[in-house]
């Protein structure tokens, strides 16, 4: 198992990646921490990793991550549970709005920036203050994406954030690295998840499709299962001299400039 001894947490633990993750962590071993907005996705979270192992230590925290005080707590009570906390995968976020740059609603761009750079920087503010504590190696994993290496029309705000993510991800190797405290960003490209099909708007089920094949030389969207396979082995002292990375994990998008090619 590879994060048997360790604990974590992962945000946005209610559905899609965070989900994927929260499973992966438990499956490796690790007792985990269940971060989200949605009590009633986190149960679910919760059941579906008992069906797989009964014995797994797993705690469920309802927690707006754009509000430090609830991140503090939860982190505080993560900790507190578990006696240490080792890795945390900082997934929550929510879409853009879309929009180009001179047409966006700023009360709206400021939401996404709330939720998806500052909510990210209150997690890893607060979490490497118990990392300090454990004397153990400890990682902290953001959930950057494509869009945080590249620009994408009508989507500043999310573009942006995703890109700051990166940066505060490299600004914690500078400030902790000698702590034994590693970070790094996984950067999905398309991802099978709720969040994608809700971008994706009311297409018929072969538009959809025909859609999803056209993303990447791979010819198909992205797994949850797959961003949690990277964010596992990020977590794992397997992954022990790799820190500062953002590592797409996109079938090959970015490889290609696949926005130009019709992979139909």
């Amino acid at each position: 198992m590879l994060l048997k001894g360790k604990t974590g947490l992962v945000t946005g633990a209610g559905t899609g990646i965070g989900r994927a993750c929260a499973m992966r962590f438990a499956r490796e071993g690790a007792p985990v921490a269940l971060l989200d907005i949605s009590l009633e996705n986190l149960e679910e979270t919760r059941r579906l990793i008992l069906s797989e192992n009964p014995g797994a230590e797993v705690l469920c925290l309802t927690v707006d991550i754009s509000d430090e005080d609830s991140v503090a707590k939860a982190v505080e009570k993560t900790a507190a549970a578990f006696g240490k906390l080792n890795f945390a995968m900082n997934n929550a976020g929510v879409m853009m709005t879309r929009a180009p740059v001179a047409e966006a609603d700023s009360k709206a761009w400021e939401r996404v920036m709330s939720v998806n750079l500052f909510g990210a920087f209150y997690c890893a503010k607060h979490e490497i203050k118990q990392m300090l504590k454990t004397g153990e190696p400890c990682s902290i994993i953001f959930t950057s994406s494509v869009g945080g290496l590249i620009g994408t029309p009508s989507a500043s705000d999310y573009v942006c954030a995703k890109h700051a993510v990166i940066g505060l991800m490299k600004c914690i190797v500078c400030d902790y690295s000698e702590y034994g405290i590693r970070s790094n960003a996984i950067c999905p490209g398309q991802i099978e998840t709720p969040m994608w099909k809700s971008v994706s708007g009311d297409m018929s089920p072969e538009a959809y499709a025909k859609q999803n094949r056209t993303q990447n030389p791979m010819r198909r969207l992205g797994l949850p299962e797959e961003i949690a396979a990277a964010a596992a082995f990020l977590a794992s002292d397997e992954s022990s001299h790799i820190t500062g990375v953002a590592l797409p994990v996109d079938g090959g998008h970015l490889a290609t400039n696949a926005t130009y090619f019709n992979w139909e």
